[in-house]
């Protein structure tokens, strides 16, 4: 057919050729690594793989027939449906290597999480189209933790453990779990010294802002109810004993365990206070602690429904939910299933879009300190032992060479021994000696650089690169937001699952169970990703179509 042909006003030249080769060569050469990756175990694997392969072929070409703004109206119930085949996962999954992420369907065995990639891209896409904030959203408007989905939220939590031990005796319970954690461990006290300026600092600056209001609170009642000098100098002489005392406090805790370090000490104290035997943490019903969270809970109630009332002119999804919860809802499921790894893409991929849509410094600053606050939260109540271990060997790989850091010390032995230009195809000793780990899928990577050398990684990495860049020019070129927001998130997922992958496997990321795009084996993923591709090039095709 000639270029030249339209149909529907549409032109077969405006399609985009180059991020289709680039998408197919890169899917061939990962066929091509597979056939010498799983030579070892699984000889016919690359043919299975060659399958997906037209599998999300014919996904992406059917994904081009419809506009793709048809998917604007029904956005939110594609989210919908994706996040209850996670919620699925979790009640009636397929466990395999540990965890539990495929479902079965007849015959087919499929892992949602891929395509949770998805969900949240489209759900994100049709929020953040119609809310774009001039001056970029603030932490408020990500949070707007006054939606009354909050507090009822918090209430049908109170209501579901209300006799579990969480609630009964919540500093127990807190106590108990750190001293399941670490055991007999403890965390040795640093010396931050740091902190302890700060303090200092504090104290003078709060010294300071409490002078400044109280002169500003006797010049706002100079002409009504002028101050009398005593009461002035009473107030001051008030805040400089205060002053003093904490100065003095400071002074002579300086060297005391809870202002050295107090994390360590916190941290130390619950340990010895969930001690079997611990008088101080046995379980104490208190029906006034659950009493007052109830109020609590009612009273957050009550100030999100006068919110709604300053804001009447928002729609129920903005009364309901904000781009935090879009990105929180998936995120959390793939999380439980555990699949900590993509949900973290998920996130990612979330924080992407709506840094393209727009994001406030200081609100960025917060994000990073909310984050980092955030990981030393999961460190102790959250990662599981195998994932901590992960993270310690990135920092020391031969601590544990025949243990945690067996995977990262032969991947990166794997890539060095490539040198320039490769052992060949199937020539890779790590690889055809199955020294490798999980090399047809994780370290898939790994093959490619002991096989073809830095040159053949410098090419495919250039692929990807390309790639990636016409991916985001086909969002900066989209006709409307929404056409560029769906662009710009595909494009985000497939930059964080290849970034993490391909660091991973030259040692300068921890080692996570995520695949690289296109590349690895995996029918789920291939298809997953090859179907966001066909999104893509029909945002492209109809980039200029009315």
């Amino acid at each position: 057919m000639s270029p030249s042909v339209r149909r529907g006003g549409l032109s077969f030249a405006a399609f985009n050729w180059p991020l289709a080769a680039a998408v197919i060569l890169v899917s061939l050469l990962g066929v091509y690594n597979l056939h010498s990756a799983a030579a070892a175990e699984s000889p016919g694997l690359y043919l299975q793989q060659l399958k997906f392969m037209g599998v999300g072929i014919a996904f992406a070409a059917l994904l081009l027939i419809p506009d793709y703004r048809v998917s604007e109206s029904v956005a939110y119930a594609v989210y919908a449906v994706f996040c209850l085949l996670l919620v699925g996962v979790i009640m009636h999954g397929h466990h395999a290597k540990g965890a539990q992420r495929w479902l079965m369907l007849g015959p087919f065995q499929f892992q949602p999480s891929e395509f949770a990639k998805l969900a949240i891209v489209f759900g994100m896409s049709r929020y953040l189209s119609t809310r774009v904030v001039p001056d970029g959203y603030t932490l408020l408007s990500l949070l707007r933790p006054l939606n009354p989905s909050r507090p009822l939220a918090v209430l049908a939590g109170i209501a579901a453990f209300w006799n579990k031990p969480v609630m009964a005796d919540p500093i127990g319970e807190l106590a108990r779990f750190v001293h399941r954690r670490m055991g007999t461990a403890r965390v040795e006290p640093a010396d931050l010294m740091w902190f302890r300026v700060v303090l200092a600092l504090g104290i003078v600056v709060v010294a300071a802002a409490a002078v400044a209001f109280v002169f500003r609170i006797e010049r706002s009642q100079a002409l009504l109810n002028p101050w009398p000098r005593t009461r002035r100098r009473r107030v001051l002489v008030l805040v400089g004993l205060m002053t003093v005392s904490l100065a003095t406090w400071l002074g002579l805790s300086w060297n005391a365990p809870l202002v050295r370090d107090p994390i360590a000490f916190l941290i130390n104290a619950l340990n010895e206070a969930g001690t079997p035997g611990a008088s101080h943490a046995e379980l104490a019903a208190s029906w006034w602690l659950r009493i007052g969270l109830v109020a609590l809970g009612a009273t957050y109630l009550m100030g999100s429904l006068l919110a709604i009332r300053r804001r009447q002119a928002d729609s129920l999804t903005d009364i309901l939910v904000a781009p935090i919860d879009i990105m929180a809802v998936p995120a959390a499921l793939v999380a439980a299933q555990p699949d900590l790894d993509n949900a973290i893409v998920i996130f990612c991929t979330g924080l992407t879009m709506v840094l393209v849509v727009g994001v406030r410094l200081r609100t960025m600053v917060l994000l990073g300190l909310l984050g980092t606050a955030v990981a030393g939260v999961s460190w102790f109540g959250v990662l599981k032992d195998y994932q901590k271990r992960r993270i310690m060997t990135f920092i020391d790989p031969e601590n544990d060479i025949q243990g945690a850091g067996w995977n990262a010390v032969q991947s990166m032995i794997a890539v060095g021994s490539g040198r320039w230009v490769g052992k060949g195809h199937m020539e890779g000793t790590q690889t055809q000696l199955s020294f490798l780990p999980e090399q047809h899928t994780d370290f898939a990577f790994s093959v490619w650089a002991e096989e073809q050398g830095f040159v053949g990684c410098a090419l495919l990495l250039a692929m990807y690169a390309a790639l990636l860049v016409i991916i985001f020019s086909v969002a900066a070129d989209a006709r409307e937001p929404y056409g560029a927001l769906l662009a710009a998130g595909l494009g985000a997922g497939l930059f964080w699952e290849a970034i993490v992958n391909v660091g991973m496997v030259i040692g300068v990321l921890p080692v996570v169970g995520l695949t690289l795009p296109f590349f690895s084996y995996g029918g789920s993923s291939l298809i997953a990703k090859l179907a966001a591709v066909g999104i893509v090039l029909n945002v492209h095709l109809r980039r200029r179509v009315g």
